[in-house]
């Protein structure tokens, strides 16, 4: 959690934030496998994307936002693929 957090310091910018959190997710195993950390991480991304989309207008995010919404599936347990799904948001976002 001190590395996400971290990370949120270092970024002003919500989009990069979650780009970088994801890449941490998808590089760090260790990450990516405490249920907890990554469930807040998964309502993160979501809401980030959801505010992006839905209140700024960033229409270059709707696929990444699409994604995030099935990745909070994933994670509730409705769909398979949470793993596949981050590569997916990742490579959706700027930069």
């Amino acid at each position: 959690m001190e590395r996400l957090k971290a990370l949120r310091k270092s970024r002003s910018d919500r989009v990069e934030f979650i780009a970088d959190m994801i890449s941490l997710l998808l590089a760090d195993k260790e990450l990516y496998s405490d249920e907890v950390l990554f469930r807040d991480a998964v309502e993160e991304i979501y809401s980030t994307l959801r505010s992006e989309v839905t209140e700024k207008g960033r229409r270059d995010l709707v696929e990444a936002y699409e994604l995030a919404v099935l990745l909070k599936a994933v994670v509730s347990g409705r769909v398979k693929g949470a793993e596949e799904l981050l590569v997916e948001i990742r490579k959706n976002l700027p930069g």
